[in-house]
């Protein structure tokens, strides 16, 4: 585990909590608790600006509503100084259930005093169809915040769909107090364009480096949903002061084309990323960042439908589309995560096995112990049986851990079988590398196990040859200098790369995973993409990044021994030359020796 996975994990966690709190608040919002009537109430009008300073226009009005009960028509002006400031946000966010809001009504030259009292919102299907998506989107969340908070790209995928449930829950929200309300609406301001600038950082992550097309995209939407804040925090401001008319800032033509500004070049964003990507990339980049930015985009469009229709049905069909739109959200994530692997969905089902499984062997235990304590000691004191259960709960925690790791080997053998034995099966030939004595056979049955046991279409070893790299498997003798881009970044962070990210390099497949041995890259494992269109699980890419690291290892000790092969040789050829230089001397003595005695 990284460091940046420890730092950023429980961030993440939090802020998806907050997020959880937010949407379940929203919810009792609009139902109640404990037999309460909800806060949010329903008055059944639309409003817009008027061209008349500090009034509201009546836009659409449903005739069964509270509002249509009281008098008020389409096309009334509602002039909202003379209102509190909780009367205020009613009028502009959500009113308060039960609260009577006595409303200045100018009528042409008519000008009188109608009370709407708002009733508790009639919830239809839609509203808990959106509440179930976006709880299912947050278990999403908080499943790559724990799975994937060590890689950016997840890390932003977690942060913006938190801060979009967060935005959602925000909306319409009934606040009892005035400083509650303006707290809601800041945070509104705030956290809603947030989640727009997080869609297009995310989309930012794919087919590195940016183009300046999308560069400049990503930094025109920014800049947007900056002026969108902005203009919201100074309607904030205008409605608590009333020092300036804030309906051109609350409700306005600016606002609204600010924020749709920045949705749709965050879209756009998308759409270009998709363009960019290659192969499983694209893949990825198509199954998440469609799906919200979809809904994102027909979010606006409701807006502009709502601002400009004069039908109060029409904002209620909006509604609905909406909320199926954004139901094809989790569930485009959900065939994403098990069909695409964008998370390491296996990882969190084996955990929740486990964990099931472990609690209910614990609790079970407890219970049949308790009722056998019962049952043959019943004529104990009340002490006595206490004391029983003390020692049961103390037995238990002590063989927790023998419980647990029994049952995870369990879990994996008979749930994730294949998966447990493949990942075995790299990380056993990793060990066994060392003792392989022959190159090329080590060499080719490195890729015949990654081969077998990944699903890959194609697997490479890339071996360092001099002050180069050549591949040693495929018959090849390509060679990659050592200053390729891919090469260098191997060789700097001695960890697995993606190799659509580095569009230079003449490396080609979709990891690399380094080959390092005493410090040094001695080769690279290239992995092709999957036969089955999936992407590397994370635990595989450990395994495999294991095996790279063996295999290096081993390589580099068949050279060392290569290497002393070669020395010994030399050094006895060294010998040989300067005994043979000495044989003509000898030669010669030998010949002069033997005619001194025949003479």
């Amino acid at each position: 585990m990284t460091i940046s996975r420890i730092a950023w994990r429980p961030v993440l966690l939090a802020i998806c909590a907050l997020a959880a709190l937010a949407q379940v608040a929203d919810v009792l919002d609009a139902t109640g608790m404990g037999g309460a009537p909800p806060w949010q109430g329903w008055w059944g009008a639309n409003t817009g600006v008027s061209s008349k300073p500090f009034n509201l226009v009546v836009t659409s009005v449903d005739r069964r509503g509270p509002a249509a009960r009281a008098g008020l028509r389409r096309g009334d002006l509602i002039d909202f100084r003379a209102n509190s400031l909780v009367e205020r946000y009613s009028l502009l966010e959500a009113p308060l259930n039960g609260r009577p809001l006595i409303l200045s009504v100018h009528r042409g030259l008519l000008q009188r005093e109608l009370t709407v009292v708002p009733r508790a919102p009639i919830l239809t299907w839609n509203f808990w169809v959106f509440t179930f998506a976006a709880l299912w989107l947050l278990l999403f969340a908080m499943l790559i915040a724990w799975r994937g908070a060590d890689l950016p790209q997840m890390r932003l995928l977690s942060l913006w769909i938190a801060t979009f449930v967060i935005t959602g829950a925000l909306i319409d929200f009934a606040m009892p107090g005035a400083w509650a309300y303006i707290l809601q609406n800041i945070s509104a301001s705030v956290v809603g364009p947030l989640s727009v600038a997080l869609l297009a950082a995310f989309a930012s992550g794919f087919a590195r480096p940016l183009s300046r097309p999308r560069r400049i995209a990503q930094w025109l939407c920014y800049t947007f949903l900056a002026i969108f804040t902005a203009i919201s925090l100074v309607g904030t401001a205008g409605v608590i002061t009333l020092r300036f008319d804030p309906l051109p800032f609350v409700e306005g033509n600016a606002g609204l084309a600010s924020v749709a500004a920045g949705v749709l070049l965050a879209a756009l964003c998308g759409l270009l990323a998709i363009a960019a990507s290659r192969g499983v990339e694209r893949q990825r980049a198509v199954w998440t960042l469609v799906p919200l930015a979809a809904f994102f985009c027909f979010f606006i469009v409701g807006l502009v439908a709502s601002a400009s229709s004069p039908s109060f049905a029409s904002t209620i069909v909006v509604g609905i589309v909406s909320t199926l739109v954004l139901l094809t959200a989790p569930v485009a994530l959900t065939y994403a995560a098990l069909s695409r692997r964008l998370i390491d969905v296996g990882f969190f089902l084996n955990r929740a096995a486990v964990f099931t499984i472990v609690s209910a062997i614990v609790i079970g235990a407890f219970v049949l112990a308790e009722w056998a304590a019962s049952a043959w000691l019943a004529s104990t004191t009340h002490t006595t049986s206490a004391f029983i259960g003390m020692l049961v709960a103390l037995g238990l925690g002590i063989s927790l851990r023998y419980i647990h790791r029994n049952v995870e080997r369990f879990v994996d053998r008979v749930f994730f079988r294949k998966r447990h034995e493949d990942e075995s099966a790299l990380r056993r030939f990793a060990h066994e590398a060392s003792y392989i004595s022959d190159r090329a056979t080590l060499l080719d049955r490195a890729v015949k196990v990654v081969i077998g046991h990944t699903s890959a279409d194609d697997a490479e070893i890339l071996v360092r040859d001099g002050a180069a790299y050549a591949f040693a498997t495929d018959g090849r003798r390509t060679e990659v200098g050592e200053n390729d881009p891919g090469i260098v970044a191997l060789r700097a962070w001695n960890k697995p790369i993606d190799l659509h990210a580095f569009s230079d390099s003449q490396l080609r497949g979709e990891f690399a995973f380094p080959m390092i041995s005493r410090g040094d890259l001695v080769g690279a494992l290239i992995c092709g993409r999957k036969r089955d269109g999936e992407a590397y699980a994370p635990d595989e890419s450990e395994a495999l990044l294991a095996l790279a690291h063996g295999v290096g290892t081993a390589l580099d000790t068949l050279s060392s021994q290569s290497n002393g092969v070669l020395e010994s040789i030399r050094e006895t050829q060294a010998l040989m030359l300067q005994e043979l230089q000495k044989l003509p001397q000898a030669i010669v003595s030998a010949l002069r020796k033997n005619g001194k005695n025949n003479s």
